[in-house]
């Protein structure tokens, strides 16, 4: 009996690892197309202001139904929810949006993605008594020098205007670990975390920006408008966060997050295959290490 149950632990683990995975590469091939959608719009036509109101406007009216049904308020009181609207929703897009508006697309892989990770393995070490063993923590240090090395000729040629643009990319790092972190801490359900960003979005800060700011959505745009909401808001921001909730969930804080690592490797692969954009040596060196790493760090 008692090797039965152990056998049956074990299974669930395995359960667990797979079905992590799984969710957090579906996460990285989603998000590995958002920085060059995002950049697209500011780049063009969208400020930031209307990429927050596009995909929360989106997202959180296909997920109010659901929050109120499932009462979802009744187990993520006003203050978690506003912290959770903030680290994974409008004020974490906003500031993601307004870094793209100055750095390249690429940028978003090495800088925000590596200030997420290692503020997650950080937060999971302390706050959520995640250890690790040393082939875990090789296994970070590849992410990191893969990364590096993929965005490093992109580094070489920053200027003044890119290296703002990057500070803000590091502020939407922080914000996205600090989902990650309390993600776990609070032990929310993933449906639950998801309608939460997405419909207070929707009711706080959607409103300030109409308010304050204003956006532009005229009758010549609006094809583009649904373009950008479904690829923003029901793709990126409701399934894409949905998956990443449920590898940190299934994996911890720290593991789960490395999944952002291939946002990198899955931009390098969707040029080539989207726009002929062909890779270099030195970034497909870079995807080999990241993928390694993640695959290391991701054995118990």
């Amino acid at each position: 009996m008692q090797q039965y149950s152990k056998a049956k632990i074990l299974a669930s683990g395995d359960t667990a690892l797979l079905t992590g995975f799984i969710s957090g590469m579906g996460a990285a091939v989603i998000w590995g197309l958002w920085p060059v959608i995002t950049r697209l719009g500011v780049t063009t036509q969208f400020s930031a202001e209307d990429i927050v109101v596009v995909r929360f406007i989106f997202a959180g009216l296909v997920l109010l139904p659901f929050y109120i049904h499932q009462q979802v308020y009744k187990r993520i009181n006003p203050l978690r929810a506003l912290i959770l609207a903030s680290g994974a929703g409008a004020i974490y897009v906003y500031v993601s949006a307004l870094g793209l508006t100055f750095a390249p697309a690429g940028h978003l892989g090495i800088v925000e993605t590596g200030t997420m990770l290692a503020l997650s393995a950080a937060g999971g070490y302390f706050l959520l008594h995640e250890r690790k063993s040393w082939l875990q923590i090789f296994g970070y240090f590849l992410v990191f020098f893969g990364m590096l090395i993929i965005n490093w000729q992109s580094f070489h040629l920053s200027t003044n205007a890119v290296l703002f643009g990057d500070g803000l990319l590091v502020l939407g790092g922080v914000l996205w670990a600090l989902y990650t972190i309390l993600s776990k801490k609070w032990k929310l359900n993933a449906w639950d975390a998801v309608s939460t960003v997405s419909v207070w979005s929707l009711l706080v800060w959607v409103p300030l920006i109409l308010i304050f700011s204003g956006i532009n959505l005229t009758a010549d745009n609006y094809k583009t408008w649904v373009l950008q909401g479904i690829g923003q808001g029901l793709v990126t921001g409701i399934l894409g966060l949905w998956l990443y909730t449920v590898a940190v969930d299934k994996l911890g804080a720290a593991r789960g997050s490395l999944f952002g690592a291939l946002v990198p490797a899955v931009a390098v692969f969707g040029g080539f295959l989207f726009l002929q954009e062909e890779p270099t040596a030195l970034e497909l060196t870079g995807v080999f290490f990241t993928t390694a790493g993640i695959l290391a760090s991701l054995k118990n």
